[in-house]
């Protein structure tokens, strides 16, 4: 289950659910990076390109769920070079219940079922992960994949 949580946070940092956060209103003048931002303006963040800036991560642009293995960085807003659901006191209020949701889904699905590409003579290497941005992120051409099942289920009789 450990490797699973990396693999779900992995997924978050390269995919987060939304990839503008909530917009903010600065409430003071504030200098950063030498921009000079007015009071009242409002600010969105970009939580795509945040956790994807290579000062931060080593090969930003690379699935690699073992860079979450003993590491500190966590979902919670605490870390800002990974906030795929906010931070502050405008984090996303959900964040416990979908969390726990995503990684109880995943492991049943990877349980129960070997997962394959249908037989028309795709190879892995040949799927397009291509995303659409918009409010959300998704993919733009949806993945199709056929389930097995791997395990016998056998009735209980109570």
């Amino acid at each position: 289950m450990n490797y699973l949580k990396c693999v779900v946070k992995e997924n978050f940092r390269l995919h987060p659910p939304a990839p503008l956060l909530a917009p903010r209103e600065t409430t003071a003048s504030v200098k950063i990076g030498g921009y000079e931002i007015p009071a009242k303006t409002r600010v969105f963040v970009n939580a795509w390109a945040i956790q994807r800036h290579p000062s931060s991560w080593d090969e930003p642009e690379e699935f690699v769920p073992e860079r979450f293995e003993n590491n500190p960085v966590d979902l919670n807003g605490q870390d800002f070079q990974f906030i795929p659901f906010g931070f502050g006191r405008r984090r996303c209020p959900g964040l416990a219940l979908g969390l726990v949701t995503i990684e109880y889904l995943i492991a049943n699905l990877l349980y129960w079922f070997d997962w394959k590409l249908p037989d028309d003579g795709g190879l892995p290497e040949d799927l397009d992960m291509t995303e659409v941005c918009g409010l959300s992120v998704h993919k733009k051409f949806p993945l199709h994949v056929i389930p097995i099942l791997s395990c016998s289920v056998v009735p209980l009789n109570l």
